[in-house]
This record gives C-alpha cells, structure tokens and sequence, in this order.
C-alpha cells in the first residue's frame, strides 16, 4: 500500500499576527498533485488538524474542502488523529457516518484500542492524550492491575501496550501517535523543538520511549515540525508541511510517502516548495532595504541602528515583516560614569546626548536647541 504521511496541518494558524490560510491552500493543492502523480492509496494525518481548539469559520471551510477533494475526488482513504491544538470532541462529531465514506478520525478515547482495518493493514489510532485523561477514561483497569500513570511515558506505555498485543503478524500494522518521542539513550532536553511546538507538560517529563512502537511495521508521528526519523527509519514525524516559525526557516519541508507490506518497505520524500520563503536580515536601514531577496518573504529584521518609523519605511519595500528587533553597537558614551552622586553636575543636554549616542542617535544643532528650549522651559516652572 502507497501511504501519504502528513502531521501538524495547523489549519487556520496566525504567525505574527499573518494569516497562514493562504499558503495552506497552495499546500493542499500540491499534496493533491503528489497523490494523484504517486497514486496514493492511504492519507495519514498524525494530530494538529486546526491550530486552535476552536476553529474559525474559514479554517473549518478549508479542512472540509481538503477532505472532500482527498475523498471524494481522488478516491483514497483518510485515517487521522487529534493532536494536543485540536478539539477531541469537535474531530468526534459524525466520525460514525464520516467512516462509511472513506475518513477514519479519532479525537478522543472511546476504547482503550483503537483499530482500523483496511485489506491486509491494520491502522492503530492514538491521539494526543494527557495522563489525567486517561486516568480518568480507565480508572477502574487501572486500579486492577495498579498501574501508575503520571507521565506521558507511563500513558503510552500503557496504550500502545495493550494495542501490541492484539497485533496479527500477518498483517501490516501501523500506528498513529501525536506526542513527542524519543529514541533509547537519548535527552528530551537535547532534541530539537521549534518555537511553535507547545511545550505539553510544565516542568516535567513530556517525551514518550520509541520503545514502545517498535513492534508496529511503521508509526506516522506528528508534533514536532521537522521532517525526521526517531531512531528506527519507521517511527518518523512527518513534519509541519509549512514553516510556522522562524526556528524552522532552515528547514525542508516535504511529504513523506511511505510504500509498505509485509516483506517491503520504501521511503519517499517529496519536497514542497513554499510561497513565501522566511528570511533574517541584519544590518543598517540602508544594506536591508537594498538586499537582493523576495520583496513578498515573511522576514525577521534586526536593525543594526536607530530609525525614525523605521516599520513603515520598510513596508514601503518590504510587505510582510513579521518581526522588527533593534539591536545598537555599544557606543563609547554608554560607558560614561553616570552615577547618581554625580548626575546633578551634568548639564542636562549632555545627559541627552549622552543617551542618544549610546543607541546610535546623533541630536543635531537645530534639535539641540529646541531641547534646551524645553528644558529650560522645565526648570521655570520647577522653581
């Protein structure tokens, strides 16, 4: 079976206040195109469908278009699970009837495994899940057999623990988790994560042995957005197939399509090509607005001095700047022993001055003057 492995849609998301709806579209059709070119017969959505629990009217149009053109359109199956930003609930509704139409989607925990059978293959559902939840949901088999289940390691341990053994041999079987995993040996607080990844557990253990999915021919992850393997070639992340931060701008994104059996496995990887690409400059006012780029890339700019309405004058260049930092060389002037015992003895204007050197701002005579004029001002009505 030809697999389509996707994760971490994020249909709706916002970066820096920029509508990524746009640019989902224009992913979506080439997603379409690879399905039809590499005649896919399976899609794989690993959690993170919407950005948000609750989704605006436009992002909910766009998953009902995508979906109907994967199924109605090209014919194949769609198997999905909510991911930590989704809705267990809202993914739920009608999923008994969506079923019968070809999309298998699973937002919460109805059984303690739950399977998807399609001809030879059985398809494993796992959504994202705290550990409350399930302590919760199985309170009663977990008091039985008096299981501690605090971590997200002791809840997948016990999950994806129970599904393995109802595993058949003779059949292909894959899993679907959103969570973060990672291989033996390996630190959770080494392992690259995105600034757009949110953090699912405060201050404590929030990874997940890949242990535990190693029985299974293939598990489809989704959460992190980089496009990787844990250890083992067939426990991956699919990836965000768009970048929703600058920690990704570095980052391939592409469509992992996996061909699958018994006996066989190939890993393919289309590369998606972006509308806007990410871009940070550095630099004087006078090197960004002249750098040979993109005008439309989503850019992070750090100016190297100070600018009067500096976002403005970009903008009259530049359309889509997501992020504007200053960041001024030391100037010598910040280094002047301006101490409270002994700023009385300097003449206002030059505390000014000072100041204005020290991130890059020459007061010229014309403003001088119109300063001394307003501190003298000051010191009349002072006294």
């Amino acid at each position: 079976m030809k697999i389509l492995h996707l994760g971490d849609l994020h249909i709706g998301k916002k970066v820096n206040g920029y509508s990524m709806i746009e640019n989902q579209r224009d992913i979506f059709e080439q997603i379409y195109s690879v399905i039809s070119k590499h005649k896919i017969e399976t899609v794989l959505i690993a959690g993170d469908i919407y950005d948000r629990s609750v989704p605006s009217e436009e992002s909910i149009q766009l998953l009902d278009d995508f979906l109907s053109q994967l199924i109605n359109i090209l014919g194949v199956h769609v198997i999905a699970i909510s991911g930590n930003h989704d809705s267990p609930t809202r993914l739920d509704f009608s999923r008994g009837i969506l079923a019968k139409q070809g999309l298998h989607i699973l937002g919460e925990y109805k059984t303690l495994v739950n399977k998807i059978s399609i001809d030879n293959f059985d398809f494993y559902l796992m959504p994202f899940v705290t550990p409350a939840a399930i302590r919760k949901k199985f309170e009663t088999i977990i008091k039985e057999r008096e299981l501690v289940i605090s971590t997200y390691d002791d809840t997948m341990k016990f999950i994806a623990g129970e599904a393995a053994k109802t595993l058949d041999i003779n059949r292909v079987n894959i899993a679907l988790y959103h969570g973060f995993v990672i291989g033996s040996g390996d630190d959770e607080k080494e392992i690259e994560k995105e600034e757009s990844v949110k953090t699912l557990a405060i201050g404590g253990k929030e990874s997940v042995a890949e242990r535990y999915f190693l029985d299974f021919d293939y598990t489809a992850l989704g959460h992190l957005h980089g496009n990787r393997k844990v250890k083992s070639e067939r426990v991956r992340y699919a990836g965000s197939p768009i970048k929703y931060s600058f920690s990704e701008k570095n980052q391939k994104k592409s469509l992992t399509i996996i061909d699958i059996d018994k006996d066989k496995f190939d890993l393919e990887q289309i590369e998606i090509k972006d509308i806007y690409p990410m871009i940070e400059l550095k630099g004087t006012f006078d090197d960004i607005m002249k750098a040979d780029i993109n005008c439309d890339a989503y850019l992070k700019i750090t100016l190297t001095e100070s600018v009067l309405d500096a976002m403005n004058k970009l903008r009259s260049r530049y359309s889509q700047i997501m992020e504007l930092g200053i960041e001024v060389p030391t100037n010598d002037s910040i280094d002047k022993d301006h101490s409270s015992k002994e700023i009385h003895k300097i003449p206002a204007d030059q505390l000014f001055t000072d100041l204005g050197h020290s991130v890059g701002i020459e007061i010229d005579s014309e403003e001088m003057e119109q300063l001394r004029d307003v501190i003298n001002e000051i010191k009349e009505v002072a006294h």
